[in-house]
C-alpha cells in the first residue's frame, strides 16, 4: 500500500502542477494555521500595514509601501513590475509578500530581515540562481514558500523550521543534501517536479524526521522509487 501511495504522488508522471497561490487561498490557510496553533498575537486578523511611528515625525501615520507595489491588509503585492531585486522598505508587520513574475536573480541576506510576522512568500517565475543561507533567519513564522519557475540549482539551506509548504517546481535542482530538511517537522507539502534530479542526487537521510503528506517529483530523472531516502507518510 505504501508503494502505491508513493507511485500516486511522486514518481514519473508528467502532469503539470495546477496550484497557483492567491490572496484568498493563502489568507484562509493562514487563519486556519493560526487557529490550530493558537497564535498569541494581539492582531490575529489582517489589518492595514503601518510603519512604527518615528518620534521625530509624530504626524506621519500613513501606511508605507514599496514604490510601485500595492499594500493592503498586511499584504505587499509587487508582482509583474520588472524588479531586479527585492524592495528594501517592506513594512515589518507584513504577512504576505508577492514578488512573482519579476527578474530577481538573487535573494540577499537582509532582503527579508525583520519580517518576523511573514507567513507567505511568493517568488515564482523570477530568475533566481542564489539565495543567501541567512536570508530567512528572522522569518520564523514563514509557512508557505513558493520558488517555482526559477533557476536554482539546489534547495536552499537553513529554511525556516516553520515551513508547512515548499514549492520549487521547474528549477535546476540536481541534488538534495542531507541537511536540507533537518528539523522541518511541520513540512507537509513538497513540490519538486520538473527538476533534473536523479536517484544519486538524493543524499541518504535527506528526509530523516520529516513527515510529508504530499510529495511530488514528477518529470525528474528518477529511474526507480528511492525508498530509503523518502520521508515517512
Amino acid at each position: 500500500m505504501k508503494e502505491y501511495v508513493l507511485l500516486l504522488f511522486l514518481t514519473l508522471c508528467s502532469a503539470k502542477p495546477l496550484f497557483r497561490p492567491s490572496y484568498m487561498t493563502l489568507k484562509n490557510m493562514m487563519l486556519k494555521d493560526m487557529e490550530e496553533e493558537g497564535d498569541d498575537d494581539d492582531d490575529n486578523s489582517l489589518f492595514p500595514t503601518r510603519e512604527p511611528i518615528n518620534p521625530f515625525f509624530p504626524f506621519d501615520l500613513f501606511p508605507t509601501c514599496p514604490f510601485g507595489c500595492q499594500c493592503y491588509s498586511r499584504v505587499v503585492h509587487c508582482s509583474d513590475l520588472g524588479l531586479s531585486s527585492v524592495p528594501s522598505n517592506i513594512p515589518f508587520d507584513t504577512r504576505m509578500v508577492d514578488l512573482q513574475n519579476n527578474k530577481i536573480k538573487e535573494i540577499k541576506e537582509n532582503d527579508f530581515k525583520g519580517l518576523t510576522s511573514l507567513y507567505a512568500l511568493i517568488l515564482n517565475n523570477n530568475k533566481l540562481t542564489k539565495i543567501h543561507p541567512k536570508a530567512f533567519l528572522t522569518t520564523k513564522k514563514l509557512r508557505r514558500l513558493y520558488l517555482s519557475h526559477n533557476q536554482l540549482s539546489e534547495i536552499p539551506l537553513n529554511l525556516p523550521k516553520s515551513l508547512a509548504e515548499l514549492r520549487i517546481h521547474e528549477n535546476k535542482v540536481k541534488k538534495i543534501q542531507k541537511e536540507t530538511f533537518k528539523g522541518m517537522n511541520a513540512l507537509h507539502v513538497l513540490e519538486m517536479s520538473a527538476n533534473p534530479l536523479d536517484n544519486n542526487g538524493i543524499e541518504p537521510g535527506a528526509f530523516e524526521g520529516v513527515t510529508v503528506f504530499h510529495i511530488r517529483i514528477a518529470e525528474a530523472k528518477l529511474t526507480s522509487i528511492p525508498k530509503d531516502n523518502l520521508p515517512s507518510f
